[in-house]
């Protein structure tokens, strides 16, 4: 008799996880950026070599290569790239627990406002790092995920009838993103102009409001 063959609408194989060999080159990578990352807010990025990244982390030269191939310019994208995830992070998280949208909108400036006022790391993520990663998936993950977000705030807004109907969330959201970017650039130059950006960047916010 043939074997009945297997149903075919079940679960399908697991999903593989990584291996411990992959754990330890995540684990190798994630410490490298940490030593990049380390390097930068101390001596700044002038001060960032490969020597100086195997110095701090603990990693031979020829392991960094080993998982940077493209040396310092693949490092600094990763870090780049860190720097976007966190301060994401942060911004959603303050924006969740902020109340009202003009708050949730504000959350987006102060996040960035803080990081850009970090003398060194700020200047990096607002000013030096831009010229470095030009392209890729890097680029613009800050920015990309605070025009989804102040978009949305908007929208929920407007629901409540407490934003003009006639606003466009996603292109005042863009430009809001645009205001931002461009104060983070003036406040990593001139960290004592972060709070006169804040309250520029919320009367802006504040003429979104229905009348």
């Amino acid at each position: 008799m043939t074997p009945a063959a297997p149903p075919t609408d079940g679960p399908g194989p697991a999903t593989r996880g990584p291996s411990p060999r992959e754990r330890r080159q995540e684990r190798t990578r994630h410490d490298l950026v940490d030593a990049v990352l380390a390097i930068i807010a101390e001596r700044g990025l002038a001060d960032t070599t490969i020597e100086r990244v195997s110095e701090v982390s603990g990693i031979s030269r020829g392991t960094v290569y080993a998982h940077y191939p493209g040396g310092r310019d693949a490092l600094l994208r990763d870090a780049y790239a860190r720097l976007g995830r966190d301060l994401v992070e942060r911004t959603r998280a303050a924006a969740d627990a902020a109340g009202e949208w003009r708050d949730q909108l504000s959350a987006h400036a102060r996040s960035l406002f803080d990081l850009a006022a970090d003398s060194r790391l700020g200047h990096f993520y607002n000013v030096s790092g831009p010229t470095l990663v030009v392209d890729g998936a890097e680029r613009g993950i800050g920015s990309g995920a605070s025009a989804s977000m102040i978009a949305d705030a908007l929208r929920e807004a407007q629901s409540r009838g407490e934003v003009a109907a006639d606003v466009d969330a996603h292109a005042t959201a863009l430009l809001l993103v645009g205001a931002l970017r461009e104060s983070a650039i003036r406040i990593a130059s001139a960290p004592a102009e972060s709070d006169a950006c804040f309250a520029a960047f919320a009367r802006l916010v504040d003429g979104l409001a229905a009348r």
